[in-house]
């Protein structure tokens, strides 16, 4: 990770060096070790507290645009199914964050294809 790098900035960056693909993430999630930098919660951690005030500004963006609160929103999330402590909620926001951007940039491509 770069300093300073944006979550969006961080997954364009990625998909541009071909470690992955922003499509599989939006449909598949990072559960599934799409994202070899956010695989352990050492990283996911570390992810998390580098971005925390954007991935907060993020579910606040969300949970108005559902009007829904931001813990109704977090608890309906299935990667938040299995939250014990502070790790492990640190690790699926970390996810939720790159999951939710990735879904943010596809719906983006797709609407260029069809002004395009």
């Amino acid at each position: 990770m770069k300093a300073n790098e944006t979550i969006r900035a961080f997954l364009l960056r990625g998909e541009k060096e071909e470690r992955f693909l922003i499509s599989d993430i939006a449909q598949y999630g990072c559960s599934n070790g799409s994202i070899s930098e956010l695989i352990y919660y050492e990283d996911t951690v570390k992810f998390y507290e580098k971005h925390e005030e954007e991935i907060w500004d993020d579910l606040n963006t969300v949970a108005e645009d559902l009007g829904e609160t931001i813990p109704f929103m977090i608890s309906n999330w299935n990667g938040c199914k299995n939250i014990t402590d502070a790790t492990t909620f640190k690790n699926a926001l970390a996810w939720w964050a790159c999951e939710n951007t990735a879904y943010n940039i596809e719906t983006e491509r797709e609407l260029e294809k069809k002004t395009a």
